[in-house]
């Protein structure tokens, strides 16, 4: 069982006021968030964290799916331009994480490095996708280039800190789980919310309206998300060295075997993932039989499952262990993949429950392994004395889009070789055997693979509430 508390010296979470309640309230804040006597108000604070992740999450699929077919079929740009621009600046972004991560750990601010550089690529973010989602007549490549560079650079930035802020709001190892919980479930709130507005009927009649009703949800979203945690959650400020350290400590930080053991595990269940979501489509039509219109609300079950499962795989990893709920929640993606497959869909209705379920499962990795996330950063810091917070969330996020990335494109490259064409009326049996060796048994066997990689972490919670007393200690000691 998960430690459920920690060493007296170590408080289950940073006692700081909100910024923006008046003084004569800020004595019981503190009060009631130390104890915990008052849940809704540690909700408040959780769901005030979280709430920039719904603007967030609605440039996901706008970047993968409507912009580019609008900027080509719309906007009249070369398919081929296009889709080289949207390559070569993913590229680069995902370069520039590490550089934001570093930079955030060398920030020195009372406001707090991550809420400062949070606020800072907000107006970025909000100025680009204006440019981006809403061009001028006329636009060409050069527009749509340097457009793609700030949003992506402002998205970035954004989600960086918002990581990085989240593993320093509670020192506790159950809390955590379900900060990040809250942090998922925004996150997929958004995405319900931008694959439902194609549908609406004003949408649906006239879709060149669609990318432009994006950009307004992303720009009505964001800053409300941000002023909402801006206002409502502070940010401690971290006692450890601020100095800029060497290369090499930041080459030691990847080779840690906690960090790479996470890493490989977030990278690997990202490919499977993903490639599960570019492959959806062509999957249920070929292999299944069903239309588009089915399979879409086949899609809007499984993300309602993966946003109710959330707050279930937060409170199984503060049950069970937050390794071990992962390794059920990967074993569980895997054989509910299996199953799917297996089982012949006796209707809509349940096809619908297998997908609710199977939907579920995604969110273990991105809650447990970024609340573990966190734990391994309280490690860096008694190892090195130095807070490398800011990296570490640049890292993961890097290790997501190099998933996300990855996964498709093995996947589609497979798919032409074996002659697979989403246009054809019946698939040849190599082309669907491929089809569906790559949307299923694949990411069945990666999924397999993370449960068993993900049972080696050896950060438990009694391992944890060990290292947070030597912490408390050594910063009482400091002062």
């Amino acid at each position: 069982m998960a430690a459920r508390s920690v060493p007296p010296t170590c408080p289950a979470a940073p006692a700081f006021p909100s910024p923006c309640l008046p003084d004569r309230h800020r004595r019981t804040m503190r009060q009631l968030w130390n104890e915990g006597g008052n849940r809704h108000m540690r909700l408040r604070v959780k769901a005030a964290y979280a709430a920039p992740g719904i603007g967030l999450a609605g440039l996901s699929l706008p970047l993968l799916i409507y912009l580019p077919t609008f900027y080509t079929a719309e906007m009249g740009l070369p398919l081929a331009a296009v889709g080289a621009a949207f390559l070569i600046v993913r590229l680069l972004d995902i370069g520039f994480d590490p550089l934001v991560g570093a930079a955030m750990d060398r920030t020195g601010s009372r406001f707090g490095r991550f809420r400062t550089w949070f606020v800072a690529g907000t107006p970025l973010l909000l100025l680009s996708v204006y440019g981006l989602f809403m061009p001028p007549p006329g636009t060409g490549l050069i527009y749509l280039a340097a457009c793609l560079v700030g949003t992506y650079a402002g998205w970035s930035i954004c989600f960086v800190a918002q990581l990085g802020w989240g593993c320093t709001l509670s020192d506790d190892y159950a809390e955590r789980n379900s900060i990040f919980a809250w942090w998922q479930m925004a996150y997929l709130l958004g995405s319900l919310i931008i694959t439902m507005l194609p549908l609406l009927p004003h949408l649906r009649s006239d879709p060149s309206l669609t990318v432009p009703t994006m950009g307004w949800f992303i720009l009505l979203a964001v800053p409300l998300g941000v002023l909402t945690a801006i206002c409502g959650v502070s940010e401690r400020n971290s006692t450890a060295r601020r100095a800029p350290p060497p290369l090499r400590d930041y080459l030691r930080l990847v080779v840690r075997p906690g960090v790479t053991r996470l890493l490989a595990a977030d990278l690997l269940i990202a490919m499977a993932v993903f490639t599960n979501g570019a492959l959806f489509f062509f999957y249920f039509a070929a292999a299944r039989g069903i239309g588009r219109p089915d399979a879409a609300m086949l899609l809007f079950l499984t993300n309602a499952g993966a946003l109710l499962g959330a707050y279930g795989w937060g409170r199984l990893g503060s049950r069970v262990e937050k390794h071990r709920a992962a390794a059920i929640g990967f074993g569980c993606y895997a054989f509910l993949l299996a199953t799917l497959h297996l089982l012949p869909f006796s209707g809509l209705l349940a096809g619908g429950a297998i997908m609710a379920l199977f939907g579920a499962t995604l969110s273990a990795g991105p809650v447990l392994i970024r609340s573990m996330l966190a734990d391994v950063g309280d490690q860096e810091r008694l190892l090195s004395g130095a807070d490398h917070t800011g990296l570490l969330a640049a890292l993961f996020s890097n290790s997501n889009k190099l998933g996300a990335a990855i996964g498709p494109a093995i996947s589609f490259l497979l798919l032409s070789l074996a002659g697979f064409d989403p246009r054809a009326a019946m698939p040849t049996d190599a082309a669907l055997s491929t089809l569906t060796g790559l949307a299923i048994w694949a990411p069945a066997m990666i999924g397999f693979l993370c449960a068993w990689l993900i049972l080696g972490h050896r950060l438990t919670a009694s391992a944890h509430a060990a290292i947070r007393a030597k912490l408390a200690g050594a910063e009482a000691a400091a002062g």
